[in-house]
This record gives C-alpha cells, sequence and structure tokens, in this order.
C-alpha cells in the first residue's frame, strides 16, 4: 500500500535511524520516507517517520523540541561521547551530593553553547563530520545555542547519574554527559539513552518494527490532516482554486488576536489541503499557501 501520513516507531538499540526509516519505507511500499531527529544506534525511543507526500511536512515538525531519559556515567570519558567509544581519559568520582550536583547541572540548563561532537552526520564542506573522524581528520565545529528547557535529576548512585532532559531540536545529549563530566572534574560519557516524546508525539503511542504488518499498518498511520496543531478552517471551492495554484486569498475579518501576522493554518477545501500563511498586503490580511497538497494527490 502506498502511505501518506507519519508511522510513530520505537527505534531498537543497535539500528541506525536511516536503516529503520528505510525498513518502514518498503513495509509500506512508499519510496518516499524520512525520520524526524536522528537517533544514534545506541539509543532507543521514538523515531517519527514521514511517508509520501507528508516528506514535506518535515519542516514544521523538525523544529519540535525533544525529551530523553539519559543516564551518564562518570569517571570514564569516550572519543565519541558514548559508550560505544573508546576511553581516552579516566579519574576518580568525587563524593557529591544530591544538591552539589544540582548545582552543576544549574549551568546547562537554559540556553547554553554547545559544540557538536566529531562523531555526527553535521556537514562540513561537503563532508560528514563523522567520515572526517573516522579518516582521523579533525575540524573545529562551530558552538551553535541549543535550549536546555527542563532537566530533572531523577537518581544519583555512585557514578550513574539518571536525567530527564526536555531540550530544543539539534542538542546533544552526549555532548551534554561530556560536559557534566568536565564540570564534575572527572570525565563522564553518556551510558544509556531513550528518546521519549517529540513535540506532540510520544514513546507511548510508537510500535516496534517487529509488530508492524500488511494488516495493521493503515491503522498506525497518522494522517497528514493530524500531523500540526495549526488552527484549521474550511474556503469555497473558488478559493480553494487559486491556493491550489498557489495565489493568495482574502482572509475575512479574521481575529488579529487568534491570527497574528505569521502564523500558520491548514486551510481546507474539495480541491486541496494547504497551510497557509497569514500575510499583510496594502493594509489587508491574506493567506499565503506555503505547502499545497491538490485533493487528488493526498
Amino acid at each position: 500500500m502506498s502511505a501518506q501520513g507519519l508511522i510513530l516507531i520505537d527505534k531498537p538499540k543497535g539500528q541506525t535511524s536511516r536503516k529503520v526509516t528505510t525498513i518502514v519505507s518498503k513495509i509500506f511500499r512508499e519510496k518516499r520516507a524520512g525520520h524526524l531527529g536522528t537517533l544514534d544506534p545506541m539509543a532507543t525511543g521514538l523515531l517519527p517517520i514521514l511517508l509520501g507526500k507528508a516528506t514535506r511536512l518535515a519542516s514544521f515538525l523538525e523544529a519540535d523540541e525533544k525529551e530523553y531519559s539519559a543516564q551518564i556515567k562518570l569517571g570514564e570519558a569516550t572519543d565519541t561521547m558514548d559508550a560505544e567509544g573508546k576511553i581516552i581519559s579516566s579519574a576518580p568520582v568525587p563524593e557529591l551530593s544530591s544538591e552539589q550536583l544540582e548545582k552543576i547541572l544549574d549551568q546547562f540548563r537554559g540556553e547554553i553553547d554547545q559544540t557538536p561532537p566529531m562523531f555526527s552526520a553535521i556537514w562540513h564542506e561537503g563532508k560528514r563530520l563523522y567520515n572526517l573522524a573516522r579518516r582521523g581528520e579533525t575540524v573545529a565545529p562551530k558552538p551553535r545555542k541549543i535550549t536546555i528547557f527542563e532537566m530533572k535529576l531523577v537518581s544519583f548512585a555512585g557514578t550513574i547519574i539518571d536525567l530527564t532532559v526536555r531540550c530544543s531540536p539539534g542538542t546533544y545529549i552526549r555532548v551534554l554527559a561530556n560536559d557534566i563530566g568536565k564540570s564534575i572534574g572527572c570525565g563522564a560519557h553518556l551510558m544509556g539513552l531513550r528518546r521519549l516524546k517529540s513535540g506532540r508525539f510520544s514513546v507511548d503511542k510508537a510500535v516496534e518494527l517487529s509488530s508492524l504488518t500488511d494488516e495493521n499498518i493503515g491503522q498506525l498511520l497518522i494522517q497528514m490532516d493530524e500531523l500540526l496543531a495549526f488552527p484549521k478552517i474550511e474556503v469555497s471551492d473558488d478559493e480553494g482554486y487559486r491556493i491550489r495554484d498557489g495565489n493568495l486569498i482574502p482572509f475575512i475579518n479574521p481575529k488579529v488576536s487568534d491570527f497574528p501576522i505569521g502564523s500558520m493554518l491548514q486551510v481546507y477545501s474539495k480541491l486541496c489541503f494547504a497551510l497557509c500563511e497569514v500575510v499583510e498586503k496594502e493594509g489587508k490580511i491574506f493567506l499565503r499557501p506555503d505547502k499545497v497538497f491538490p485533493a487528488d494527490e493526498t
């Protein structure tokens, strides 16, 4: 069956996000597929995968905040900053109370600068950083602004810190683990990671690859009109024609407080489904098509 929508997968440990996406693509018999937010092979948890025309909605979903459960091992730093790397340094772990650890964690709450790791999929002059790292080449990735919205200390026992982290997209939890180890003074690496949430979607609703069958895949697929939280409106056939052709349509008597300039709406008609931006032109309010899906293609 050809699919248009999103499937929530509980990614198993040991597989790449790309490999899981390829498997799902084959199961659904849909060549167009892409995952939202890469999980390293050692990580498990929520991997949302867009299929078919829904891949065009990725830009609206990739900016969603993420939530993770993370386990950090103190006393050992690795070259990849996680448990799959080689130990490059070790040091005794100082005695810390939970209160002392919370003060250290405070340094990483809120907006901070984070330098991406060499073992990452970031592009540098046309090449992936992890390919450069495997060849022994070293570059200096530029620090990026990320935000740790919330970081809860679940438990702290000896050398293991258990955290839940709610953060902005693009945050590397293994870099966070490494930096926490540096602040404590003993080094550290990410021992375990599980993604719990991505935007409105939760791992509680995700399914394992092994549970996907030809009989249930249609029921598990989240349809395109259910993916975004933007307000929904219906328009006339005439307005639908204009939107389908990429033209602006007047937004009559909108409540400015409900639909400020720059906000996005999901617009429906018999002819198409579209994502439209509220814009102002010559003192009047219009809807400008951003992504358009003709009715015979959705």
